[in-house]
């Protein structure tokens, strides 16, 4: 993960043209503006999928509606940054209250579940401090898991009968 400082503000429409342009990096904004890229590391992408699956899996085995997103999609949240979790799940309630214009290109919305996973050039107290920063902007249930020590960071209270296996996503 690198930051760069940008001469001008990173805005929405920069950030969508840059995802097009290059998709293999993902692209992120933090809370001060600044750009944040992080290459799509093959084995990372394997651990993102697994944690996808899991909340993908729980979604259609509980019926409990809402949606779950990959790592390519990036939310808007109310602290100005720009994210794009490694898996995200929305409820239907929390999707039902945007407006239109809050669902357009990167919505406008904290998810209530995020998983986080470190990859090998990340550092595992900026993942927590990411976790924690998910949690301050409005998310229920946020974990980061980090494949080289197993170690798993959770805040919040899961929703109803979702069990991650972390270590199924650590070894993807």
């Amino acid at each position: 993960m690198m930051t760069i400082s940008t001469p001008g503000p990173t805005t929405d429409d920069f950030l969508y043209a840059l995802s097009r342009a290059i998709p293999e990096y993902g692209f992120e904004r933090d809370e001060e503006g600044q750009l944040i890229v992080s290459p799509n590391h093959t084995d990372a992408g394997a651990k993102s999928g697994e944690a996808y699956y899991q909340l993908r899996r729980w979604q259609d085995e509980t019926g409990i509606g809402g949606r779950a997103f990959d790592s390519s999609a990036g939310f808007r949240l109310s602290t100005g940054a720009l994210r794009a979790p490694d898996a995200a799940w929305i409820s239907q309630e929390r999707m039902s209250a945007l407006t239109s214009e809050q669902r357009s290109r990167f919505w406008q919305v904290c998810p209530d579940v995020v998983i986080e996973v470190a990859s090998s050039s990340d550092s595992w107290s900026e993942v927590k401090q990411k976790i924690d920063r998910y949690m301050a902007a409005g998310a229920r249930y946020a974990t980061a898991i980090d494949p080289q020590t197993g170690d798993v960071y959770e805040l919040g209270v899961a929703p109803e009968r979702l069990q991650l296996d972390f270590r199924s996503i650590a070894n993807a």
